[in-house]
């Protein structure tokens, strides 16, 4: 018998909860019976998380935050919103805000190897505060481990680094611009396709990439919706530009804009990953 999560709905759904479309055949209970089969980690804040300049390790799941402003604030639960954890600045030029797994040490989860059959699912649900341009920089994503620092993830205008990473991204030039970006830091050259998902300020998004293991392609979607062929990682062969087979973390980071003003923010709901072993 399967035991593959089944959510009871529609493959794209506009809601809070996880796309049945990405992880309808995620075995989740199998791998919580059998941490051998794999690993699944749904992160709702629900024990919060430390900010500041100095990494308070421990937390479940490794969380741990960094914010260049020090201000512990920057890093905040909502009050109102039960399990929603907000990244905020100063309105510092190119300062950066990030929250991380894995102690900001040790990646949790390994993207899949060319040619790979094992499944790999990713989502996050996030909202921007401010669509224009020159005020946010944003990456949601898995990225190598240690980039909760200072100029980690992205630099100057919100560019990111030359470090292993796959996910979305918003450059500081395009505030609405929700960009698939991938990247192998050793032999690649970063890779980006804009235009794809168009963000609106003040409202949730469901960003997620899953692995076609049929056809040897990681997948992006946006609100469970497939984002089609065009933008579509194929990693049947090989592929220099794609970080494959490599240890990551979950890492969600935001950088102040030549314009940001303290208070311009991302909000997450929730993220969840999962990998078969």
């Amino acid at each position: 018998m399967g035991s593959n999560v089944n959510y009871g709905s529609a493959a794209a759904v506009d809601g809070r909860s996880p796309s049945p479309s990405i992880w309808k055949d995620c075995p989740i209970a199998e791998i919580t019976a059998d941490p051998a089969k794999g690993m699944y980690l749904f992160e709702d804040f629900r024990h919060g998380v430390v900010g500041g300049t100095t990494l308070v390790h421990g937390q479940p799941n490794g969380l741990v935050a960094y914010a260049e402003s020090n201000d512990v604030a920057d890093v905040a639960i909502q009050a109102d919103n039960d399990g929603v954890l907000m990244l905020d600045q100063d309105g510092t030029n190119d300062d950066v805000t990030v929250v991380t797994t894995g102690d900001n040490v040790a990646g949790i989860v390994c993207t899949p190897n060319i040619g790979e059959s094992e499944g790999f699912w990713f989502e996050a649900r996030v909202k921007v505060s401010t669509i224009t341009n020159t005020d946010l920089g944003v990456f949601v994503g898995l990225a190598a481990p240690g980039e909760a620092k200072d100029g980690g993830m992205m630099g100057a205008v919100a560019a990111l680094n030359d470090v292993d990473y796959i996910g979305f991204h918003v450059a500081e030039a395009d505030g609405d611009d929700m960009t698939i970006v991938y990247n192998e830091a050793t032999s690649g050259t970063a890779q980006s396709s804009t235009g794809q998902i168009t963000l609106v300020a003040d409202t949730y998004v469901r960003l997620g990439m899953k692995l076609d293991k049929i056809n040897h392609k990681i997948r992006f979607f946006a609100d469970g919706v497939d984002l089609g062929d065009d933008v579509a990682i194929d990693i049947s062969a090989a592929n220099a530009n794609y970080p494959s087979a490599t240890d990551m973390d979950v890492v969600i980071a935001i950088t102040s804009g030549a314009l940001g003003e303290d208070g311009d923010n991302l909000k997450i709901d929730w993220f969840a990953v999962g990998r078969e072993f």
